[in-house]
């Protein structure tokens, strides 16, 4: 009884040493003294959560609390307006060392998941920097109009690119149970280096915390969107009847595509605050005047912002955009668009009298061209 009571005891004092070795701590060299630093968990849609507090006494910090179970980000922060820095939740001690004027590059120590993360993210911070350079130069160069070195310039950027590229491909590949490898795949999403299946393929390869983490959903959800609207591209292709729709005219009533299907009828994408769309109006409004009488309708999606309806009215009388308009004021997040598969504005759709799809993303030059085919003089 005694041998089994002094085990009990023993696995009790292991069990508690490793709680307390389960800490953050670290030295804040010249950070004053009482100074507090922020410990926070990154959340759904990138909400910061509070965890604990430290304060800086004698130039070291440390956190004691509990952290949460399951894989995930932390971030360390003296000021709100400073970039903070990253951390991989573990449970294992983390040692840092905090650079005061510039927090998001301390040196982080003591696990080999944040150790890997941190170097992670130093290589993009260098690579950036250097592709910078190389942007500055290259745009030097075209002022003096130096085409040798403006191609030579190209290059290096493109190699810088495509080493980058591959060298996160690689990191997924090699970390299938760490962060840094849903992080590297999420910056590949980001800069849209990958496709649908290269995405999926990744994504499926790691472990399963790590696909359940706050970023790993992040990216399920984005090919879950990409897949959605490939089919949506698929069904809103020529050839296929255009998916009605109703939605919210400006003076707040309902209205139907098949409502305003003329002998010809042109779906436009576009929103007030889209440069290249407005750029693209006073084009769609000359085709408008000179072929609405033959029976040319128009009717503008609006893809404006919640709240930003009078900014959206406005807009259509500036641009004297005199056919019919409907917005749901959803952002990208309007149905609408997501039915056509429209993943960028402006975006056409020409339907005959029928409703079905004819010809897609006519814009300029090229949809006078086609209404004058359609219905210019014979």
């Amino acid at each position: 009884m005694n041998r089994i009571f002094i085990l009990l005891l023993i696995v009790l004092v292991s069990s508690c040493s490793n709680k307390d070795t389960n800490r953050i701590k670290g030295t804040a060299v010249g950070v004053p003294e009482g100074t507090q630093i922020v410990l926070e968990e990154l959340g759904e849609n990138n909400k910061r959560i509070a965890i604990d507090t430290a304060i800086v006494a004698s130039e070291k910090f440390s956190f004691d609390t509990t952290i949460s179970d399951g894989k995930g980000l932390l971030l360390l922060s003296i000021e709100k307006n400073q970039p903070p820095l990253l951390l991989v939740k573990e449970d294992k001690p983390v040692m840092i060392t905090l650079y005061k004027d510039s927090i998001a590059t301390s040196l982080v120590e003591g696990s080999v998941e944040n150790e890997l993360f941190n170097q992670y993210r130093n290589k993009n911070r260098i690579e950036s920097t250097k592709k910078q350079k190389l942007s500055i130069d290259m745009q030097v160069s075209q002022r003096e109009t130096d085409g040798i070195m403006v191609n030579l310039l190209r290059k290096q950027i493109a190699a810088l690119d495509k080493s980058s590229v591959e060298d996160k491909k690689q990191l997924v590949t090699n970390n299938p149970d760490k962060m840094v490898a849903i992080m590297a795949l999420s910056d590949l999403v980001n800069a849209k280096k990958l496709t649908i299946e290269e995405t999926e393929s990744y994504f499926n390869s790691l472990s399963s915390d790590v696909q359940n983490s706050i970023i790993g959903n992040s990216v399920e959800n984005y090919i879950a969107q990409l897949k959605s609207q490939r089919i949506a591209s698929n069904l809103a292709s020529v050839g296929n009847k255009a998916p009605d729709f109703t939605a919210k005219t400006p003076d707040g009533k309902e209205l139907s595509l098949n409502e305003v299907l003329g002998k010809y009828t042109i779906i436009d994408f576009w929103a007030s605050w889209c440069g290249p769309c407005r750029r693209e109006n006073p084009n769609v409004v000359n085709v408008y005047n000179q072929y609405h009488d033959k029976g040319l309708n128009i009717i503008s999606v609006s893809l404006d912002r919640p709240g930003q309806e009078e900014r959206w009215k406005k807009a259509i009388i500036k641009d004297k955009m005199d056919w019919n308009h409907v917005s749901n004021l959803q952002f990208w997040q309007d149905p609408i668009p997501r039915k056509y598969g429209v993943r960028a504005i402006p975006a056409t759709f020409l339907l005959d009298e029928n409703g079905v799809i004819i010809a897609k993303d006519l814009r300029g030059p090229a949809l006078g061209a086609k209404m004058a085919e359609l219905l210019g003089e014979s």
